[in-house]
């Protein structure tokens, strides 16, 4: 299972066919708390991170992802336009595993959901 964590139709609805694709259980999340709560009920392989997501607090969504029981966590990738140096910075100092901009995230989305399953 795959958690998205974003706002952005067109991003979400690219995410989904790939999942669809490789028959991956994906569900998109617009806050903190509903990503968490998915988290910590399904064990998700992957929490997909977009940054510029409305009202999103970046250092909040790292602390809440690290007090998650290890056996709980999943891998996270976070994604801004490259224009977006600071808010790239902040992902990559709340410990997300890994921090692309949004045109690499988009150019290997296939890739990134494929690894998942």
């Amino acid at each position: 299972m795959i958690v998205f964590l974003t706002s952005d139709l067109m991003m979400s609805s690219n995410a989904n066919s790939h999942a669809r694709q490789k028959k991956i259980d994906l569900k998109t999340v617009d806050s903190i708390q509903a990503a968490i709560l998915l988290i910590e009920e399904h064990r998700p392989h992957l929490l997909l991170i977009d940054l510029q997501t409305p009202g999103l607090d970046v250092e909040s969504l790292g602390r809440s992802v690290r007090e998650l029981a290890d056996s709980v966590c999943p891998l996270t990738i976070a994604y801004a336009q490259h224009v977006n140096l600071d808010l790239l910075q902040q992902a990559k100092t709340a410990g997300f595993d890994q921090v692309l901009t949004r045109g690499q995230f988009n150019s290997q989305m296939g890739q990134i959901v494929a690894e998942a399953a």
